[in-house]
């Protein structure tokens, strides 16, 4: 009888072309991830991606320990008084670099929808953002983790608003202007501090003439079409709000200057055939400087 630990490991063994590869392993793997934070228990359905680098001699790696990580980190995460998704996905980093010994760096991406709480109208309704979590780790250098949200909004025109108000005489908060959906990503890269996905969802919803909800009755449209006209953005101030709202959040909780911050928007215009878009790219020391 031949005996599992007999068989050979043909991972193991030299390839016929010595060459080192930058990035190998699974993709668009679905897990469900459980977290308790002091808002209460969450729940994620995720799709992970995992890479580890692989040294010239070997001639493949063991995928079999990507998903081993995977579920080792969300079973722990159950056990534990507290926990984050953030937090989980850089146990599970931290474990492929255990299981693949070999290697000099691993990555880790996960995607996601985190769902909260809109009562911008008095009515309170549960909407969704697009996640995006990436954790890289080295042996050689300092790991890094990005955190990045794409939630949708609404803005007014303040350029028509105030070219009707000057024509027709009307006040500029009542007066009409075009409309449009503005799809807003907010970024943050960091070294070890937490980003929390509930912080770049608060910065990036506060940033529009209005946020959207999937639920109005007659009142809540009124209020929600009252308030985005008393407060007309360009797509160039939704980028700039974003950015100050993140800022703010990022140094009241104390993350190095060196932390990178990218805002990202689109404006679906509704009176161009063409869409209309912005972005920053900047760090927490160059935005203490503007």
């Amino acid at each position: 009888m031949i005996w599992m630990s007999d068989l050979e490991e043909i991972q193991e063994s030299k390839p016929e072309i010595s060459l080192k590869i930058d990035r190998v392993g699974v993709k668009g793997v679905k897990k469900k991830i459980t977290t308790k934070t002091p808002e209460g228990r969450f729940f994620y359905d995720v799709v992970l991606d995992a890479y580890v680098d692989l040294p010239k001699d070997k001639r493949g790696k063991h995928m079999s320990r990507d998903i081993e990580a995977f579920m080792e980190s969300i079973e722990e995460a159950k056990k534990e008084d507290s926990s984050s998704l953030e937090g989980v996905l850089e146990h599970i980093c931290q474990k492929l670099m255990k299981k693949h010994s070999y290697a000099s760096k691993a990555e880790l991406i996960a995607k996601t929808r985190h769902h909260y709480k809109e009562d911008f109208t008095g009515t309170t309704t549960t909407e969704a953002a697009d996640a995006k979590i990436s954790v890289s780790m080295s042996r050689e250098s300092e790991n890094a983790k990005s955190v990045k949200i794409t939630i949708p909004g609404m803005n007014v025109c303040p350029c028509a608003q105030n070219t009707f108000s000057d024509k027709e005489g009307t006040p500029t908060d009542k007066t009409p202007s075009h409309t449009q959906r503005v799809n807003l990503s907010l970024e943050v890269t960091t070294r070890d501090k937490l980003v929390r996905l509930d912080w770049l969802v608060n910065s990036a919803r506060q940033a529009f003439s209005a946020p959207v909800t999937s639920l109005l009755k007659r009142e809540d449209e009124y209020e929600l079409v009252k308030k985005a006209y008393q407060k007309p953005k360009f797509i160039e101030d939704i980028i700039r709000y974003a950015l100050q709202n993140c800022f703010q959040k990022l140094k009241e909780e104390n993350f190095p200057n060196g932390t990178k911050i990218r805002v990202e928007a689109e404006s679906l215009e509704s009176i161009h055939p063409h869409n209309a878009y912005a972005c920053r790219e900047t760090t927490l020391e160059e935005l203490s400087k503007d």
